[in-house]
């Protein structure tokens, strides 16, 4: 069997005394105490600027000498946490474009409907002002729906219930798989 390693334990091992998901850093000096925040896989001093993860902090502890499986197994790990880091930042960068383009189209059909209606208060037969207004009126639903599935919001009547950040991912997954 293979052990692996937590990082709140490896940073205990290191000298860091804990407290929840803060620690007071050993490699800086100062009056103000939990510099240092971590997750399950970095830790990072905000004064400082140390910063460390599982596999180098291990490996600063010599706990991974003489046990090359191990070394290994840590390594594809982390490969693969990059992997997915990754892939959630290109989502994220798509989710963000789609939400700018709906909400700038959504904006842009609202306010050319409230102007159709002040055009429509004097002016009763302005074609024009008639179909911004049933523009707005057939888009509502379907951009307030699309903005609330990227959001995963159910914020509009027209949304049947909340979407998923992973239901969101798998979509935009097979978008790409498509292209």
């Amino acid at each position: 069997m293979i052990a692996t390693f937590e990082l709140a334990s490896l940073l205990e091992q290191a000298g860091f005394r804990l407290r929840g998901r803060r620690a007071e850093c050993i490699h800086c000096q100062g009056r103000s105490r939990w510099t240092v925040s971590f997750t399950p896989e970095v830790a990072f001093c905000h004064r400082c600027k140390w910063t460390a993860n599982v596999v180098t902090l291990a490996r600063e502890l010599g706990l991974l000498e003489g046990n090359p499986e191990l070394r290994e197994r840590l390594l594809r790990e982390a490969s693969e946490r990059g992997r997915r880091k990754a892939e959630e930042e290109k989502f994220d960068a798509w989710r963000g474009e789609r939400i700018r383009e709906v909400s700038a189209r959504r904006r842009s059909l609202w306010r050319n409907a409230g102007l159709a209606e002040q055009v429509l208060k004097k002016y009763r037969d302005c074609e024009p002002a008639w179909d911004a207004l049933a523009r707005w009126y057939h888009a509502e639903a379907r951009l307030s729906a699309t903005l609330d599935y990227l959001t995963f919001t159910k914020a509009s009547p027209w949304l049947e219930s909340d979407s998923i950040p992973e239901q969101v991912l798998e979509m935009w997954r097979q978008g790409v798989r498509a292209a």
